[in-house]
């Protein structure tokens, strides 16, 4: 438990107070008179001291006899049960909100997910799995409430759909857009994401908190040392190989023309997560895929990448481990919110850059684009 930001104990005709500011205002926040002992907690529960703590400090003060522990302890109860009553401090996150817990995993990435169902069976159920043993490495839990406070922090990102924010301990998606979802706090370790939305759930605002969700799973992510490429895939010789470039280059177009001529698997459509086990890149099954709607719950050792580029003939050359390193840095999704994010992926980037085969594809939209570089891997994993 934590004092909430936003409060002020100040001294006014010799008592003291809490007194609300800024955002707390704005959500009626109450304030509070504090007496000789409530000062005690009060600066006590500002150090994060436990409740054994916190009586402690009262029996050091009032100099009470060993045996009243309890007493004590029952004193510190109510303190805090106002406290967190009045809003002024805050526990945990998570809460409970009515929700039955069902859970799905990505490759070793776990999650445990609180909300409604018809999100779960329409885009999480392929990946569902039983209940978790350990904890979770994320915790996604929705209200169909507004939040009784309203966080405000930095301002780290925005543009007309969202607006990140710095908020302490965690990070805080707002959705100015949105009809039902409005914003999200997300734990900065990536640990646990709560979602709140207003209104009826409807088709259209299940698939909203399904890509919003997303954001949180990319933070789990990159904390588990998993990081997302945007880039199509196919299953050939045991392994994936993946196809990335910009938007629009034909990541799509050339897969299909490798399944269509080759009766090769498609394993996702426009992101792959990828993590290293033993020394060896491996692409785990996740279920964002864009709108192509392709995407698997298993998982392979990674054969290569190629990045696309259009050309008017077909030609391909092998990158060197800087090269790269570079183009996996540039096509990944994975936060870069603040610098020590951006890190990781620099990281990350640099081990699959000097680890997997990769390829400068230019190329037509053709078959003969697929036979060149088939020619080109069949090469290389012999």
């Amino acid at each position: 438990m934590k004092i909430r930001q936003g409060f002020l104990k100040t001294k006014l005709g010799g008592q003291f107070y809490v007194l609300p500011y800024g955002q707390n205002i704005v959500d009626h926040c109450d304030s509070l008179q504090l007496n000789e002992t409530g000062e005690i907690l009060w600066e006590g529960v500002k150090r994060c001291a436990t409740k054994e703590e916190l009586a402690g400090l009262l029996q050091q003060e009032y100099q009470i006899e060993s045996g009243r522990e309890a007493e004590l302890l029952e004193d510190v109860d109510y303190f805090v049960k106002r406290l967190m009553d009045l809003g002024l401090a805050e526990g945990e996150q998570e809460g409970y909100y009515g929700w039955n817990e069902k859970f799905f995993a990505a490759g070793p990435l776990k999650v445990c997910y609180r909300g409604p169902q018809e999100v779960f069976a329409s885009y999480f159920q392929k990946f569902a799995c039983g209940a978790q043993e350990g904890a979770c490495d994320l915790t996604v839990q929705i209200a169909f409430m507004s939040p009784r406070f309203h966080k405000n922090g930095r301002v780290v990102l925005r543009n007309e759909e969202v607006i990140l924010m710095d908020a302490g301990e965690d990070y805080l998606f707002l959705f100015p857009q949105f009809d039902v979802l409005k914003e999200m706090q997300v734990r900065k370790d990536g640990s646990s994401a709560l979602l709140f939305c207003q209104g009826d759930l409807f088709a259209k605002q299940a698939e909203d908190i399904f890509h919003v969700i997303r954001f949180a799973f990319l933070l789990a992510a990159s904390r588990k040392g998993l990081f997302l490429l945007h880039s199509a895939s196919f299953l050939y010789k045991g392994r994936a190989w993946l196809f990335s470039g910009k938007s629009g280059t034909g990541k799509s177009t050339h897969t299909n023309l490798w399944k269509n001529h080759y009766g090769v698997q498609l394993l996702n459509g426009d992101l792959n997560m990828l993590g290293i086990e033993g020394g060896q890149v491996y692409v785990y099954g996740q279920p964002w895929c864009g709108t192509s709607g392709i995407c698997t719950e298993k998982s392979y050792p990674l054969g290569g990448i190629t990045y696309l580029r259009q050309a008017p003939e077909n030609r391909c050359m092998v990158l060197q481990p800087a090269e790269s390193s570079l183009a996996v840095l540039q096509r990944m999704i994975s936060p870069a919110w603040e610098e020590y994010l951006l890190q990781r992926n620099i990281e990350f980037a640099e081990k699959v850059g000097q680890e997997c085969l990769a390829w400068r594809l230019y190329c037509t939209p053709e078959w003969e684009a697929a036979e060149e570089m088939k020619r080109e891997i069949d090469a290389a994993v012999l």
